[in-house]
Formats: structure tokens, sequence, C-alpha cells
């Protein structure tokens, strides 16, 4: 029951086939995935799935792997496409493993929609590419203003004047050249690093299930399940701060005022985190009546899960989280308080700056922008955000936020 429940509900899609290729079984996500109905696939040749200018390479690619049957990941650096039943192509990650069954050889496909990575890694090429071309301008800049200093020819008190002024302007150049290289370096590393970890733990699992087919196995299998969740919420969560940074860089994000009960949603939101954070305490405390606010409601759901997540991340197991609530006057006021690794107070300055993360929070998965997108809604709502932190003893943040968007 347990390995149906997990070839049933799986967020890969597994395709069953033998050594004709016609498919034998599929589980609900692979017909999702490729745009099939629930059984249609059955009895069809797995090329039908392969773009039709390479399905007669892949008929021999096929043969090959028949003879010499063991598991295999494919996509890690390979450009693989997917056809879907409308005839749509589509990036995907495939690993490959069999079984025998009656003593006939059966092959199991673990396929991977890869669609949003690829598209993440469109918007980081994007931003990459933008980085570049204001290093450049500033360059530019730089020999420009040095150009300038070079003709200044004119009399010693104004060739005294124009200089210290073009210096002043290449010191200023300087710093936001270093700057911009610094925010480049930091993007590259922590992009490259990022995303390597979770994916890897996803190909590498996914292989593994397939080694433990006994009853006996199943708190291996079980293992590797989890590890496959935990990389794909990783995943998930840095590809959402690429997204949402883009989008805010784009200047496509605009506030959209709703009538809702503050109130309610970081009840429903604490409720959530209890579920996935069995690990912590999380403490809500309301002062007052419930709240209502007439403000973007997404915005907010988004500020006060980055806000609780950060909590929980740099807090250790057992550790308790406090989420509090207040009205002050027209402003509603948020806290969430731990008691973590803190903040250093050196690196405190420069909390909201993007792909910044401070030095002791090097073993701890993060993009470096969730700050940075907080800070971006509330300038976008009217409100703003203070905090305070002591290195480990905790830290606490408080949001401020007209009751109606102004």
């Amino acid at each position: 029951m347990t390995f149906r429940a997990l070839f049933e509900h799986s967020s890969l899609g597994i395709i069953i086939s033998n050594e004709e290729g016609t498919i034998l079984k599929t589980n609900p996500y692979a017909s999702k995935i490729f745009g099939y109905d629930e059984g249609e696939l059955l009895g069809k040749e797995v090329e039908v799935l392969i773009p039709p200018k390479l399905r007669d390479r892949h008929v021999t690619y096929r043969h090959d792997y028949i003879k010499d049957p063991k598991p295999r990941a494919m996509g890690s650096s390979l450009n693989l496409q997917a056809v879907k039943k409308d005839g749509s192509a589509f990036p995907v990650e495939v690993s490959l493993t069999f079984f025998r069954a009656d003593g006939m050889l059966q092959i199991v496909s673990f396929v991977n929609d890869i669609t949003e990575r690829k598209r993440a890694e469109t918007a980081l090429l994007r931003l990459t590419e933008d980085l570049e071309s204001k290093v450049n301008e500033r360059t530019k800049e730089l020999s420009d203003a040095l150009r300038e200093l070079s003709l200044t020819n004119q009399g010693l008190n104004q060739e005294m004047a124009q200089r210290k002024k073009v210096e002043a302007q290449i010191r200023g150049m300087l710093e936001k050249e270093k700057e911009l290289n610094e925010l480049k370096s930091r993007f590259v590393s922590m992009a490259s690093h990022e995303f390597r970890t979770p994916l890897g733990g996803i190909l590498s699992s996914a292989a593994l299930i397939a080694k433990y087919p006994k009853t006996e196995d199943e708190p291996k299998r079980e293992k590797h399940v989890q590890n496959i969740k935990k990389s794909v919420r990783n995943l998930t969560n840095i590809l959402n701060d690429f997204l949402s940074l883009d989008k805010l860089e784009q200047g496509k994000v605009a506030s959209t005022p709703v009538q809702f009960n503050f109130t309610r949603l970081v009840d429903d939101l604490a409720e959530e985190f209890r579920d996935t954070s069995a690990k912590h305490v999380i403490e809500v405390l309301h002062q007052g009546p419930e709240l209502a606010m007439f403000q973007d409601k997404e915005m907010l759901r988004n500020l006060v899960t980055n806000l609780v997540s950060n909590a929980l991340k740099y807090s250790p197991e057992g550790s308790t989280v406090t989420i509090r609530t207040a009205a002050r006057g027209g402003d509603i006021v948020l806290e969430v308080e731990d008691r973590g690794i803190g903040i250093p107070p050196e690196d405190q300055k420069h909390l909201f700056e993007r792909f910044f993360r401070a030095k002791n929070v090097t073993n701890v998965q993060g993009t470096g922008l969730g700050l940075n997108i907080v800070k971006r809604y509330l300038d976008l709502l009217g409100g703003r955000i203070e905090f305070k932190s002591e290195p480990n003893q905790g830290t606490t943040f408080t949001v401020t936020l007209p009751s109606e968007k102004k």
C-alpha cells in the first residue's frame, strides 16, 4: 500500500514499459505533465513522448539500454525535450532503472518537468547580463572622466577645482563598480551552489528508490522520498525568490488592495508552519480585537511567510518563534521574534541588500533575497521594517503598515 501511495502521489512522472517500448503503466502525474487522460498512454510506444525528429534515434538508445540495463540519470548536463499530447515540447530530466516481473524485463522512467527551472535560469541569465552591462557602463564613464581630467589645462585654480570634481566622480564610480562586481560574484556563487545542491539530491534519491523493492526496505525508500520532497521545497523557494525579484526589478508588481482579516491570515499561516515545522514551537499572540485591513493580501502573505521561514531556519530545534500582532493608531504592527543565531553587528547594515547573507549563516541554505523582497513589498504597501538582534540571542523584526492602502 505504501509503494502504491508513493507511485500514485509522486511529484515525478513514472512510466513503466516493456522491452518492446510499449507503455504498461503510468502514474497520474506522468499523465498530467504529458497532457493525457489517465490510462490513455497504456499500450502506446514510449517514442510517442519523444520529439518526432529524435524518435528513430531513441529506438536505438532503447535497444542499447535493454542490452545493458542499469540505473541511469539523464538531463543534468543535457537539454532533453519531451512532447505533450498536443505536440508542444517541454524540457525534462529523466532517470532510468529496471526490474524483472515474471522473467520479463521492465524499464522504469522517472520524468521531471523542469519548465519552471528553465524559466528561472533565463531570468538569472538576464540579470547577469544586466549586471555586466552596468559594469561596462561604469567603466566607460570612468574612462571618460579620466580623459576629461587629462585634458584639463586651463589655469591652476580652474584645473585644481576641476581635478577635485573629477576625482570625486572617479571615487564614486569606483565604489559603484566595486559594489556591482561584488554583487555579481555573490550572485554567481550563490546561484551555482543553491541550484546544484537540491537538484543533485533529487536525481540521486530518485535513482536510489528503485534499488529497494522489498517490503523490509520501506524505511530506506521513505528516507529517499523525504529527501526528494525536501529538495523540491528548497528549489521551489529559490525559484520563487528569483521570480519575485525579477518581477520587482521590471516593475511588474503592483499593489492590489482587498478587504481581509489580517489576524486570521496570520493564524492560518502559523498553522501551516506548525504542520511542516514540528521541530519548533510557533506561538501567536494577538493584542486587541481582530485586525481588518485593506491592503494587498498576497504581498502580506508572502511577507509574513518570509519572516517566519527565516526565524525557523536560523533557530535551533525545540526553540520558540513568537508572532505578535497589534493595532497602533491607524497602523497595524507585526512582530516576528526568534531565539536563534542572531545577526552580527557588522552585518546588520547590509541586511536588506540583494544576495547578502550574514557571515554566520554559511551552513544554512538561502538566496540572500528574502529580506530584500520584503523591503520592496513594504515600499509598495507604504510600510516600514525595523529589527533588533544580538548574536546567539535571537532577532525580532517589526513591521508597521497602514491598515488601508493610501
